[in-house]
């Protein structure tokens, strides 16, 4: 049986979304029964995998194929769980209050910015208190297609192992009972059974999570074993690269020679490049050769171009 809205080594396209470029994605089969899980499960999904494993992209193409709004947050160590929810301005009340803003349009609600989980849980809620209501505006999630967002929304939480501990455990209550009350309203803020967010959150492992918190979560471990992380390789250059671009050849050059540098980083306790890092590398070998040079000729100036391009994007430290 497979997944329904999901289909297994599937080539997602997305186009470009504020600072999210337009790419593919090439969609692994664990990764589709996951996201299938969560959008039955309604839960969220915790994504879990080494930096460069394409974490961060999952979200973004699986709002593509399911056609719906795209959201996203990068968490820093400074987001606290209030900020995913709304935004308070006491500065620039003050500020109009001094250059003379009197009576009700001093009132607070007046201040308050929707955060990424008011947008996600009811897009249209968090519009009208951005559009009518807020005399300051902060933040409104850059869209690709407005038409798309009767479909429901895609929210990425990216990095929350970044964050302070007390972030993942304000929103145990958030994501259990999927939504959350704004006292400065006097309401609450809820999606409805047939409009649940898909949320994906991802970690580099870089702290630990609490546990209620990954209780609530489904988990999906991104990685991929040593023997076949070269094949793994060259399946996403396929996606990215056609051979008149790179030939087979230089892909799986390119391959070898990031699975050597990670040996190498990790029996020094460095960081150890990957699929970011090697997308770069296709990258640059395909522009820095003019496209109308062609077959033998082509891929032996890439080897070349090789061998004095990557210690730039492989070594990491010294």
């Amino acid at each position: 049986m497979t997944p329904t809205h999901f289909t297994p080594n599937e080539t997602i396209h997305f186009k470009a979304s504020g600072s999210w470029p337009e790419s593919n994605y090439l969609l692994d089969e664990k990764s589709a029964y996951a996201l299938e899980m969560a959008l039955a499960t309604r839960r969220p999904l915790l994504v879990k995998g080494e930096p460069g494993m394409g974490k961060s992209f999952l979200a973004r193409a699986a709002a593509a194929k399911l056609q719906r709004q795209f959201i996203a947050e990068v968490i820093n160590i400074n987001t606290e769980g209030q900020d995913l929810l709304w935004r308070y301005d006491p500065v620039a009340r003050l500020n109009d209050a001094h250059a003379g803003v009197k009576g009700d349009d001093l009132n607070p609600k007046n201040y308050l910015n929707p955060g990424v989980l008011w947008w996600a849980f009811d897009w249209g809620d968090a519009l009208k208190q951005y559009q009518q209501v807020c005399r300051h505006k902060v933040y409104k999630p850059q869209t690709v297609d407005d038409h798309v967002q009767a479909n429901g929304t895609v929210l990425l939480i990216d990095e929350i192992d970044k964050a302070e501990p007390s972030l993942p455990n304000s929103l145990l209550e958030v994501l259990g009972n999927r939504g959350f009350e704004v006292p400065l309203l006097e309401t609450s803020v809820r999606h409805a059974d047939n409009s649940a967010p898909l949320v994906i959150i991802t970690t580099n492992d870089e702290r630990e999570l609490p546990p209620a918190f990954m209780r609530r979560c489904l988990v999906l471990h991104l990685t991929v074993a040593d023997t076949d992380y070269e094949e793994w390789l060259l399946a996403r250059a396929n996606v990215h690269y056609t051979d008149s671009q790179c030939s087979n050849p230089i892909k799986r050059l390119a391959a070898g020679q990031l699975i050597t540098d990670r040996q190498a980083a990790d029996k020094q306790g460095l960081i150890k490049p990957g699929l970011a890092e090697y997308l770069d590398l296709l990258q640059a070998l395909d522009e820095m050769v003019a496209s109308n040079i062609q077959g033998e000729a082509r891929t032996e100036q890439q080897t070349q171009l090789l061998e004095k391009l990557a210690e730039f994007v492989l070594k990491k430290a010294m």
